[in-house]
């Protein structure tokens, strides 16, 4: 949405079926008459272009049409030619802008902003997802039925998939509530329409305040017992500290982030709940980590693709499952690296690997003057409390030109407030971040302090597809071990029944079909006669459509 210019303006990308944008601009036409009486006197222009009155001489001019300019869109030209679709775009231009207020001309572009994904465009993302949408076929007794869903994410298109999958294990969407992380997503007005149509409720999350609000939402609308589905340790300390009595309502926690963990941790033996532990499986610290800093630093070289970081000094502050591989893949790439953590052991551990280390951060930082500093701490910080990664006094040792990265879902990793406090001023460098002028010399916080490789602006460098199916695929099927009434899960943390559920779903073994070497499958279906085509084909359908979240 641009509000800047004389005329505020708004589009947006869909791919689908001629009907299927017919379908799209029908609904927006329906919005736009629920949200201005005057928008019943529309007028067609033309085949997918419509004048719709907004009152007081404000006019809103939209149109629908195919996408300009050859592979403009994101999934190929062979397979649009192959199913019917192609690429659409859907814009609007506010006319007579001078008589609208500002926010009467965002609630008209906001009406063809929040569109439900197309019936291809869903399927794109299923097909993405193999794994993860596969557990509808594979998981037959529907366990979801009896119980409720409190969902913690991002409102990415993994969470349309995550949710389908959900309804189609038996969840009922009355029963079901996303909270929604916050993050500034492109897509995330429309995975919130698309969940809204769906039957979903979606329930912002600022703050614990907020959560404890959709906690009592929840507990409001559903009677069934239910199970959370959590991101980062929203919910467990809230419902400790805010909303006790709402404990017995939960079967359990199905927690994905090592954060998360963390947080639980600070109860000990009074946390009442089962924990069914991703973020501490063998699936998750022995497959996604690598990925996951693999695609941190892609993202930090693609937003800086003029710096030389061969043979530059870098600092890792944090050693855990993340920062330990971070580390290692900026090593890999001729960097030299330092490594801070606050924990002794992961510090010893740091140093036996090889690596500069030293107990206090600011020694690593004045002494060996990072060009690029990673903070992946993935710690909380209370109210007050100092940053758990990079901030404080600490600010004061950053050398004179360097680059900052968020790798953790924690807002507290890097005190922007501090930096901000000792900026001679600060520079808006679009998707690439923000500068803090310093005494000392430019510091450039990479993505604005929000997680470096989540998509943000035009960045695209998520996890990849296959790294990420197989984590919500294994938080699914957490979900669905914790509903049924016998799962053999104690309160607390139980990493060894964790392991051994997950071994049980054969969620590695198709992963590992699915993206291996492919050497025996292959060998057996030419055996077959298929001339191992068949693999090969189905890889290249499963990453031909790429909807972008830019």
């Amino acid at each position: 949405m641009d509000m800047r210019s004389g005329h505020a303006t708004t589009t947006t990308e869909l791919l689908g079926t001629a009907e299927q944008g017919r379908l799209v601009l029908a609904e927006v036409l329906d919005r736009l008459d629920g949200a201005f009486p005057a928008a019943a006197g529309r007028h067609r222009l033309g085949p997918g272009a419509w004048l719709v009155p907004l009152g007081g001489g404000g006019e809103l001019l939209i149109a629908l049409a195919p996408a300009s300019g050859p592979g403009s869109g994101p999934a190929s030209a062979s397979a649009s030619r192959g199913r019917g679709n192609g690429q659409l775009v859907l814009s609007a231009t506010v006319l007579g802008r001078a008589v609208l207020s500002d926010a009467d001309a965002a609630r008209a572009l906001g009406c063809l902003e929040a569109v439900p994904f197309t019936g291809w465009e869903s399927d794109a993302f299923t097909e993405q997802l193999p794994l993860l949408s596969g557990l509808m076929k594979r998981v037959r007794d529907k366990p979801l039925g009896e119980c409720g869903l409190l969902v913690v994410g991002h409102l990415l298109s993994d969470l349309v998939v995550q949710a389908q999958t959900l309804i189609a294990l038996g969840a009922r969407p009355e029963t079901m509530t996303v909270v929604d992380k916050g993050y500034p997503h492109k897509l995330r007005q429309r995975v919130e329409a698309h969940l809204a149509g769906l039957g979903v409720s979606v329930v912002p999350a600022a703050d614990k305040v907020d959560v404890e609000t959709a906690l009592r939402l929840h507990a409001a609308r559903v009677m069934e017992p239910s199970v959370v589905i959590d991101d980062g340790g929203l919910v467990g300390p809230t419902l400790m500290m805010l909303a006790p009595e709402l404990l017995p309502e939960y079967r359990g926690v199905v927690e994905q982030s090592m954060a998360g963990i963390e947080e639980l941790e600070v109860f000990g033996a009074d946390w009442p709940l089962p924990v069914f532990s991703v973020a501490q499986s063998t699936v998750k610290r022995g497959i996604e980590a690598h990925w996951i800093a693999e695609s941190v630093v892609r993202s930090i070289r693609e937003l800086l693709p003029g710096e030389a970081f061969e043979d530059a000094p870098a600092l890792v502050i944090g050693f855990g499952t993340i920062g330990e591989q971070v580390a290692s893949v900026l090593r890999g790439q001729r960097m030299r690296v330092a490594v801070y953590d606050s924990e002794w052991p992961r510090l010893l551990a740091a140093h036996e690997a090889g690596y500069l280390t030293a107990p206090e951060l600011a020694a690593l930082l004045d002494g060996h003057r990072p060009l690029l500093v990673v903070s992946s701490t993935g710690r909380g910080a209370g109210p007050g409390a100092r940053p758990s990664g990079l901030g404080g006094e600490d600010l004061d040792f950053l050398p004179g030109e360097c680059f900052v990265a968020n790798v953790s879902g924690r807002a507290s990793e890097i005190d922007l407030p501090g930096l901000a406090e000792r900026a001679e001023r600060i520079e808006d460098l679009g998707r690439v971040g923000v500068r803090y002028v310093l005494p000392r010399g430019p510091v450039t916080v990479l993505a604005d302090g929000l997680p470096v490789n989540l998509p943000r602006g035009d960045v695209s460098s998520a996890v990849p597809a296959r790294q990420s199916d197989l984590t919500m695929a294994a938080v699914v099927w957490g979900a669905c071990a914790l509903a049924r009434p016998d799962h053999g899960f104690a309160a607390g943390v139980d990493l060894a029944r964790t392991d051994e559920s997950i071994a049980e779903s054969g969620l590695v073994e198709r992963y590992y079909r699915l993206y291996g070497p492919g050497v025996g499958a292959g060998v057996r279906e030419r055996a077959r006669g298929s001339g191992g085509a068949g693999s090969e084909s189905g890889r290249r359908t499963r990453s031909r459509a790429r909807i972008s979240e830019l």
